[in-house]
């Protein structure tokens, strides 16, 4: 027969245990969105070069298949041609239950960087971090945008 401290210490860590339990369920109903970083530059691929400045006013589309759904949205980059968006995708981000591919496309040509070429469409993948921030929005998924890769028609 089990000591009365042994079973009090027994209901504690079940008490302990099943308020976690409910929160960690819920953790994927309280993000909000995936949050978005990166920079496009003026250089021959649109990525980091020590002498190149950042583009402003270019239109990047997000497109993404979530296990069977398709999502995309534009966004213009900032001032230094930066990129900082919620983005409202969060289905089977953190249980990984759904697949999930996102890209970032710029259609070329882009006037004002010669250095880009004229044709065809920068493409660069979402890597999506696992990291958690506070937005004003709420809690999102940190994500950034991966090296740009020049692709023809």
């Amino acid at each position: 027969m089990a000591s009365p401290s042994s079973a009090a210490i027994f209901i504690l860590f079940l008490l302990s245990t099943a308020w976690l339990l409910p929160s960690e369920a819920q953790l994927p109903q309280l993000i909000k969105g995936t949050k978005v970083s990166g920079i496009l530059y003026c250089s021959s691929d649109g990525n980091y070069c020590p002498t190149c400045q950042g583009l402003v006013g270019v239109n990047v589309t997000f497109a993404c298949n979530i296990g069977s759904n398709n999502y995309t949205t534009n966004v213009l980059t900032g001032h230094g041609g930066v990129i900082d968006e919620v983005l409202y995708i969060v289905d089977g981000l953190l249980l990984g239950i759904t697949p999930i591919s996102c890209v970032a496309i710029v259609q070329l040509p882009v006037l004002n960087c010669p250095l880009l070429p004229t044709t065809g469409i920068l493409q660069a993948p979402l890597i999506i971090t696992g990291n958690i921030t506070i937005t004003v929005l709420g809690l999102c998924v940190q994500a950034f945008i991966g090296v740009f890769v020049h692709l023809t028609a």
